[in-house]
């Protein structure tokens, strides 16, 4: 097998494609998908050469691409695996080799064709006017001194929109966002490690990784982004949540003589309105923090127990303040009565205003930003197809007269 240095460091460009993207769960927090991921890192020359016959070495002069079977028995490659995979994955892996004539070098580059299930944390703090990132995180089991991924510099990561499933409850955006990052090995013991003493050498290697720092692993994730279409939680949620509020005002137009109907219609609607939370919640994670929706619920229940509340101080009132319940049309407890059901429908407005506020300023605001994002994107993938265009002769002349050379040079050492 053909092995780089122990010392040395490769860089893998990383490219990865979502060709199709299927059911995304939000109850378990996983979606389905159907990606391609083309891994390229440079080889020696003279070793690559030597090992490929020679209708290979010509189909290279030529600038194209050579497929390399069973490459992966006899090479060197960076063993990559997918972090956030769940499962097992159906992976399709096939190596082909070809010269850039951006830098005159030979890259291998490995095709992996995987489809399954992927976890994705979700964050629902938005929620339904929520956007969520869907990524695949690429990484080796090599450590960041072996191995370093980076993005393709001159391949860019996309995403297929025309073959996304949940198009009725998602939009799936455009452009494509990249992060490299390094994640901490973790150092673990099995009980069979306590059973090996005899082994000193062994036990010496072990004793050296427990006490190696910083050792870390490099991480390549790609992600795309998708909002939830949120028309169906607005009027099956906050359209229900808003008229079961509303209908508690109509108890204050039930004169202060049945100020006890009152609080039979409060309580009521307070029941109902606590009910239908445990429904809606039903279609989400259980999660430590409010979502949007449970915010305005939480709130419309507080508005609810207010008018229970104020119901009942009014009925004391009148119990006090007169012998059989009959209150005057123009007495105090009727103006005091009116007053209360203003600062209620105010306090209601004032609720009202706010949450439309934050809706505009924050979520509504984040998918404008990833809109402005899909429009640089296609610009810049305009530019590319233009610079590439203008490049196409150079690069093939420059194909030719490097590979000549290496030709020469190879028939030479024969």
């Amino acid at each position: 097998m053909i092995s780089h240095s122990s010392d040395k460091l490769t860089v893998v460009h990383v490219r990865l494609v979502f060709l199709r993207i299927g059911e995304i769960d939000t109850l378990n927090e996983r979606y389905q998908a159907h990606a391609s991921i083309e891994s390229r890192w440079t080889v020696s020359h003279d070793k690559f050469l030597s090992t490929i016959t020679t209708t290979e070495q010509e189909r290279l002069i030529n600038g194209k691409s050579i497929l390399l079977d069973k490459y992966e028995q006899t090479h060197w490659h960076p063993q990559l695996y997918i972090e956030n995979a769940l499962g097992d994955l159906k992976e399709q892996i096939k190596y082909s080799a070809k010269i850039n004539g951006k830098d005159a070098k030979i890259y291998v580059c490995e095709h992996r064709i995987i489809k399954g299930l992927f976890w994705e944390k979700l964050e629902l703090q938005h929620f339904p006017s929520d956007v969520q990132d869907l990524s695949i995180s690429v990484t080796s089991t090599y450590f960041h001194n072996r191995v370093v991924l980076i993005a393709d510099p001159h391949r860019q990561s996309g995403v297929n929109r025309e073959a996304f499933v949940d198009q009725q409850e998602w939009c799936l955006y455009e452009h494509i966002d990249t992060e490299e990052r390094y994640v901490k090995e973790f150092l673990f013991q099995t009980s069979s490690d306590d059973d090996d003493d005899d082994d000193e050498e062994g036990d010496c290697e072990r004793f050296k990784s427990l006490n190696t720092d910083d050792r870390k692993r490099s991480v390549l994730t790609v992600t795309c982004h998708v909002a939830r279409q949120s028309q169906y939680f607005f009027w099956n949620g906050f359209c229900l949540i808003f008229l079961i509020t509303l209908v508690s005002f109509c108890a204050f137009g039930l004169p202060l003589q049945y100020v006890v109907s009152r609080l039979q219609v409060s309580c009521t609607l307070l029941l109902t309105s606590i009910s239908f939370r445990w429904t809606v919640n039903r279609s989400l994670p259980t999660i430590s923090y409010l979502t949007s929706l449970d915010k305005y619920g939480i709130l419309c229940i507080f508005n609810l127990i207010l008018h229970a509340v104020w119901h009942s101080i009014i009925c004391v009132i009148i119990y006090e303040q007169t012998n059989n319940f009959h209150v005057p049309k123009n007495s105090w407890m009727a103006y005091l009565d009116r007053a209360a059901f203003g600062v209620c429908a105010l306090l209601f407005i004032v609720l009202h205003v706010i949450m439309i506020a934050w809706l505009y300023w924050v979520p509504l605001r984040h998918r404008k930003e990833m809109r402005n994002k899909d429009e640089r994107y296609r610009l810049l993938v305009v530019e590319k197809m233009k610079v590439d265009e203008q490049q196409s002769c150079l690069i093939k002349k420059e194909i030719i007269n490097f590979d000549q050379n290496h030709i020469s040079r190879q028939s030479t050492f024969v």
